[in-house]
């Protein structure tokens, strides 16, 4: 759940330089979710079927 605050008199520019962070702190996360779910599935099902997982991704 994602929390919404106000801030007056913040500029534009900073607005934008939040919401860039914002964008690439999602995008790290989601790497590093992926890595954790190919090495569960890794440890889970053995080597050969992390290409197949990759494959029909």
């Amino acid at each position: 759940m994602m929390k919404r605050f106000s801030v007056r008199n913040l500029n534009e520019d900073a607005i934008d330089m939040l919401a860039e962070i914002k964008a690439e702190e999602r995008r790290e996360l989601g790497a590093i979710l992926e890595d954790c779910i190919n090495t569960y599935w890794q440890d889970l099902f053995g080597d050969d079927d992390v290409d197949d997982l990759t494959e029909a991704a």
